[in-house]
């Protein structure tokens, strides 16, 4: 009888507000597929309304140009745009997902989302409709009758609705969740499988929501031809939302289906308005008494942790940075962490108490600290790595927090498109590295794209090998891989932290001193056999025997007497080098930075060893 109620609601309205919505989780990067984002902006607010921006699981501490341009066209179209918040099943789940800082406290978690709330406003400004809370713990509390985790959730929806006023919220466990959370957010997302699942062993909520467009089912892998079938099959079930994709896992979220796709879904929705509630009144009382007792017990790189003892009729607490809420903490929560400090920087802190009707009480004693200097101003230190027959181990000491710390397994200076694409990781502005490997999180992949002749953008396209073994402990990562030095070369590594802070790439070895450019005949059949004879009948011991002076020869080639392969030494004052050294650049040329024909290495004393292509040559093989 429930499921027939839920039915009217969600089927039977037709044209007006409650009807039958697309709410689109478009994790798109809009600089790698605009065209997607055009589509999104260009279908019909009134059936597809939300959209949800996600730059690195949140928004990232600086403004990104091409998320400003889709955030904006999509808030000028009429739509509410989101801003993704990973909340981390607030560090309850078996996973025990832990912050960007590494803690799996409560308060910590609480820190960090309402940071990323006003972080996401900061940056895109009134562009912004409302916050998406992602991983979102279903349970009410620690135990039967305890209200801890709703009570947060409520506590994080209202102040990003009395700090942010229009905001719209949805809180998504992507599963069934208690009753007691009806009153948390506008929306809950409360399916997030596919479409197997959906038809054969779907789960719903023991409970109907007063409003259809409380439930949000997210469906994947669904065919175009069960579009009708799955849509019907919402609406039986209460979806006042709904989203469709022909994706499937890892991640169904950063392609969009093609338009014919999208056309049939639109069609088999009536549209309506999102539900859009208030924020809850503070509850009434006595005002706050005093916070008093604030400490600094630890600090670090970029955080402080702060604790106070209770203040009397305390309904929450405010943490202030010099005159700025940093955040904001139910009554419960007296210890906290505050992440996005500078390193090596000095901060004040106080804390005021939130008593009845949201009056804000007396200002504690402040508090200050510094933050400790980075070593060197490096972020990512100690990287190293144990390469074994079959497996490797990677370590590296990450000391400001990111949102993604990867792992790259690199083989050459700069990629052979045609014959052997990868993806490219820049160590200066106009060079980089060629990747095979990449670890994220716990996984491992391989590169899978291609890029088309003609076109310049390399996709981000990778396909999964493993789970592989990630730990971190303190700021220590340590990866195990499954690749060891029987199949790969598994000593050269990038280690990669994006987001919150600014981009940085570490290698090992250092590329910079390499590079594989040369002449476009490099690609030549005959070129490598041509240099490794050229290489290997230098005149070989530690005389000074080659140089750029007059008195010296400069190199060797070899070739057909018409094309041929050098390998030289050229540079001002480079007056001479040993046939030793030479040949030891050389290998270095070629195992060190991966060039597979033609390429070059800059000694210490200046000097370049070239391996190009010449013509002429007399030294016929």
């Amino acid at each position: 009888m429930a499921a027939n109620r839920a039915t009217v609601a969600a089927g039977n309205s037709t044209g007006n507000l409650t009807g039958q919505q697309i709410a689109v989780a478009s994790y798109i990067n809009p600089s790698g597929d605009p065209a997607a984002w055009n589509r999104l902006i260009g279908y019909p607010k009134t059936k597809m309304p939300i959209l949800i921006a996600n730059v690195v699981n949140g928004p990232d501490s600086t403004v990104d140009a091409s998320w400003t341009d889709v955030i904006t066209r999509a808030s000028a179209s009429g739509k509410t745009v989101l801003g993704y918040v990973r909340t981390g099943y607030l560090g309850v789940s078996q996973q025990q997902f832990q912050t960007r800082l590494g803690s799996g406290n409560l308060a910590d978690w609480a820190a960090q989302i309402l940071q990323d709330v006003d972080m996401w406003y900061r940056l895109y400004g009134n562009c912004m409709g409302g916050i998406f809370f992602d991983e979102g713990w279903p349970e009410c509390g620690v135990t039967a009758g305890d209200t801890t985790y709703v009570d947060l959730y409520k506590y994080i929806n209202d102040y990003t609705k009395r700090t942010h006023p229009g905001a719209l919220t949805i809180l998504n466990p992507g599963s069934p969740i208690a009753s007691c959370f009806e009153d948390t957010m506008d929306t809950l997302l409360t399916f997030e499988l596919n479409y197997t699942m959906y038809v054969s062993s779907y789960t719903g909520n023991d409970w109907v929501p007063k409003d259809p467009r409380k439930l949000w089912h997210i469906i994947y892998d669904v065919p175009e031809t069960a579009i009708s079938q799955v849509v019907a099959l919402s609406k039986e079930r209460g979806a006042g939302f709904i989203q469709l994709t022909d994706e499937g896992l890892d991640n169904p979220y950063n392609i969009l289906p093609v338009d014919s796709y999208i056309q049939s879904v639109l069609g088999a929705v009536a549209g309506g308005v999102p539900l859009n509630n208030d924020a809850s009144a503070w509850a009434s009382g006595s005002s706050a008494g005093a916070v008093s007792s604030l400490t600094i017990p630890t600090f670090d790189y970029s955080s402080a942790k702060l604790s106070w003892s209770a203040a009397a009729n305390a309904l929450g607490y405010n943490v202030y940075l010099g005159s700025t809420v940093v955040a904001t903490v139910p009554s419960t929560m007296t210890t906290i962490t505050i992440g996005n400090l500078a390193p090596g920087s000095t901060n004040s802190f106080y804390v005021c108490a939130v008593g009845g009707g949201g009056n804000v009480g007396p200002s504690s004693p402040t508090v200050s600290t510094t933050t400790k200097f980075l070593p060197a101003g490096h972020t990512v230190t100690n990287y190293d790595s144990s390469p074994g027959a079959t497996s490797t181990i990677y370590k590296a000491d990450v000391l400001i927090p990111y949102a993604f710390v990867r792992l790259y397994l690199w083989d050459s200076v700069e990629c052979d498109f045609d014959t052997d694409a990868g993806w490219p990781v820049n160590f200066v502005i106009d060079d980089y590295v060629c990747t095979h490997y990449m670890v994220e999180d716990t996984e491992l992949y391989i590169y899978s794209g291609t890029v088309p002749s003609g076109f310049m953008a390399v996709p981000w396209s990778w396909t999964k090998v493993a789970s592989i073994s990630r730990v971190i402990t303190g700021y220590t990562y340590t990866w195990t891989l499954p690749l060891g030095t029987s199949t790969t070369d598994t000593s050269k590594f990038v280690v990669q932290a994006q987001g919150y802070n600014p981009l940085t790439n570490v290698f090992m070895p250092d590329p910079v001193d390499y590079d594989c450019k040369g002449s476009s005949l490099c690609s030549n059949p005959n070129l490598v056999k041509w240099c490794d004879k050229a290489v290997n009948t230098l005149q070989r011991t530690d005389n000074l025997t080659y140089g750029t002076g007059t008195n010296y020869p400069n190199g060797n080639c070899y070739g057909d007497g018409t094309a041929g392969c050098g390998v030289f030494i050229q540079g001002n004052n480079c007056t001479a080098i040993s046939g030793n050294d030479m040949w030891v650049d050389y290998q270095n040329i070629r195992n060190v930075s991966g060039c597979k024909k033609c390429g070059s290495y800059h000694r210490n004393d200046g000097c370049l060893i070239t391996v190009n292509y010449v013509s002429g040559c007399q030294n016929v093989y």
